[in-house]
């Protein structure tokens, strides 16, 4: 009677471990196909997300240092001066192949010129003077005239629009963006002019 007893008891312990073993693989399978993949996805959807304000970023900085916004060739003292344009476009360009999974769309990415009116005070009539703020966009250039540095503070703003991929496509999600579809991002970044002679030209 004891070593039946004792034998019952095993069997039962045995019957409910492998229950709960089973049980614990299921949950184990789900909290691998409905969280391990949207993370990992996450993850690569903010590096390639970078990747394209990288793009973005890169490109203020390099169009900023061009010596004329026109894109034709001229020669200043035996050498070719930058453009703005062409400048900002190849970085761009560039630095979004640098990234898999990550697209500039047709198009872009677009210049827009800023001329930002510096403010002057006046402490005899305690009065604040300014110019006013022109958005040029990327209409009426180059300038007929160079603007006038002590009036404003020329600043280059690169648009860029582009189409980001999912790192792992989640076929069980459907027609979700960064899951299981790709979807498209516009990112803006701005960057001061060097030579604002250079939007005369």
């Amino acid at each position: 009677m004891l070593n039946s007893r004792i034998k019952s008891k095993t069997i039962k312990r045995r019957a409910l471990r492998g229950s709960l073993i089973g049980e614990n693989a299921v949950v184990l399978y789900v909290m691998f196909f409905f969280l391990f993949f949207p993370l990992v996805d996450l993850g690569g959807i903010g590096i390639r997300m970078f990747g394209l304000w990288f793009a973005c970023n890169q490109a203020a900085m390099a169009g900023s240092k061009g010596e004329k916004w026109s894109t034709g060739n001229n020669t200043t003292t035996g050498n070719y001066a930058t453009s703005i344009q062409t400048q900002a476009t190849t970085t761009a360009n560039n630095v979004a192949k640098m990234f898999t999974g990550i697209a500039i769309t047709a198009g872009y990415p677009k210049l827009n010129v800023i001329l930002r009116a510096i403010q002057h005070s006046d402490t005899v009539n305690n009065q604040i003077s300014a110019a006013t703020s022109t958005y040029l966009g990327g209409i009426g250039l180059p300038l007929a005239n160079p603007a006038d540095p002590s009036q404003y503070v020329p600043f280059l703003q690169v648009e860029v629009k582009g189409t980001i991929q999912p790192l792992i496509e989640v076929p069980f999600l459907v027609g979700i963006p960064g899951l299981s579809k790709s979807f498209n991002v516009t990112i803006y970044t701005e960057q001061q002019i060097e030579d604002i002679d250079a939007l005369a030209s």
